[in-house]
């Protein structure tokens, strides 16, 4: 029905209506108007029932769930519009407040097979349930850009271009420098992730180093083989991490002594004159030492290892990696690597002396047991100058057994296997090197039995 289709009498009665509205007072007149709307209203829905209306900028949705794309890890990675208008026709209830919120403009990706571009046609979705017809849309499609997602763990290098050590000070080379934490995930399309070889943690910092310092920094950057990733590929991918510290220590120069420390000599032998013949390789050596120890004035000895004297053969050399004996933290300037100590082999006699079973001492005995060297005896090799070792007889020579290295006897009798120790009061310059099948401490056999 036509407004021209509207009985003259019902128009005739609206007219008197308002004519009379303004003869009364101020609260007749407002609720006079309100009804006159009211009844406006309900003869516009008598007169149309429908209508159209435009709703604008309408979010644009990638359907890509339970499809080939979607269990292939291909993702959109461009879209040609983020919205649509759109014009529906339908009910004045139903589409009189229709709004954007209610309304999604959804893409289906069910025909995505491969890596490449796709036109894709939009269907309108309404979440409140809404009934309407869609006249048109604007745009009807979009062309979506789809790329094979991957995901690629890369370590960290740091990369310090405005960094540099103070005079008398050094960074020793990005090797030292420590980026924490040292991984970072990219994930994006599988042709930019795949050539990165390298990724870099930035300080762009300018800085005159005197100690060591932490820089935080959330820029990477990325390379294919020596060329830098463009900002455009780089805006594609997404990172796991994006906050970052870059440890750079500082280091000093600092010259140090070596020494070596002496073992298993025997007892009153004078391990000072012996060290003093030791020909080490390198009396001392420079080392990188953390900025905090470069204004120690005092001279640092360091030990570079230990020699038992059980295994000083004459003229014999020990190597010592330094790696084994710097200290946390230091680093070795003069890149030696090892260090050799030579042991003395001028004017230097090796003899074998037998010592006898009745010559071997047994000490710290337990009194619940008898005890009873079976072994006949010994026969150790002894090392010292010429002139003591004319002088040396087996009378000089202190063995022993100690009875509590491992004594574990049962009930019943008992053989043990207990090493004999050496000790040579009257030479202060004779040690022994164990026997000649490589035995450090000659063994002998004692019989145990408890007694009743």
């Amino acid at each position: 029905m036509s407004v021209l289709e509207i009985p003259s009498n019902i128009v005739k009665k609206v007219g008197i209506f308002f004519s009379r509205l303004f003869e009364k007072d101020v609260v007749v007149k407002i609720t006079s108007l309100a009804a006159a709307i009211v009844i406006w209203f309900v003869i516009s829905v008598s007169a149309y029932p429908t209508m159209k209306k435009p709703v604008y900028s309408i979010p644009v949705q990638i359907a890509l769930e339970g499809t080939y794309a979607d269990s292939n890890g291909l993702q959109a990675m461009s879209i040609s519009a983020e919205t649509v208008n759109i014009v529906v026709e339908g009910k004045r209830e139903q589409v009189g407040n229709l709004t954007a919120d209610e309304l999604i403009a959804v893409a289906s990706a069910e025909n995505v097979m491969y890596a490449m571009e796709y036109n894709l046609p939009l269907e309108i979705i309404c979440s409140s349930g809404k009934e309407f017809e869609v006249e048109s849309i604007e745009p009807s499609s979009v062309t979506v850009d789809f790329d094979e997602i991957i995901s690629k763990e890369i370590v960290l290098t740091p990369e310090l271009s405005g960094i540099s050590a103070a005079d008398g000070y050094f960074i020793d080379g990005e090797d030292s420098v420590i980026v924490v934490p040292n991984i970072v995930t990219v994930t994006g399309p599988a042709e930019i992730v795949k050539n990165v070889t390298k990724a870099s943690a930035v300080v762009s910092e300018d800085a005159s180093l005197t100690k060591t310092e932490d820089f935080k920094t959330s820029a990477i950057k990325l390379y294919r083989g020596n060329a830098v990733v463009s900002d455009e590929d780089k805006e594609r991918l997404s990172f796991d991490k994006t906050d970052f510290t870059v440890h750079v220590p500082v280091f000093g120069r600092k010259t140090v002594k070596l020494n070596v420390r002496i073992t298993n000599a025997p007892d009153g032998f004078d391990t000072n004159k012996f060290m003093e013949q030791l020909e080490l390789s390198v009396d001392e050596i420079e080392v990188a030492v953390p900025n905090e120890l470069v204004n120690d004035n005092e001279t640092e000895i360091l030990d570079i290892g230990v020699i038992d004297m059980r295994e000083v053969d004459i003229g014999k050399e020990f190597t010592f990696a330094v790696d084994s004996f710097l200290p946390d933290g230091y680093l070795d300037k003069n890149e030696i690597g090892t260090v050799t100590v030579k042991c003395p082999s001028e004017g230097l006699v090796r003899r074998a002396i037998h010592i006898t079973n009745p010559s071997i001492q047994l000490v710290n005995v337990p009194s619940r047991y008898d005890f009873r060297i079976v072994t006949s005896g010994v026969t150790p090799i002894f090392i010292g100058p010429e002139e003591s070792m004319e002088k040396l007889t087996y009378i000089d020579i202190i063995a022993q057994v100690d009875m509590l290295n491992g004594l574990n006897v049962e009930e019943g009798e008992s053989y043990l296997k207990l090493p004999v120790t050496f000790s040579i009061p009257a030479f202060d310059d004779v040690w022994c090197i164990g026997t000649e099948d490589g035995a450090l401490s000659p063994r002998v056999t004692v019989q145990v039995t408890a007694k009743e």
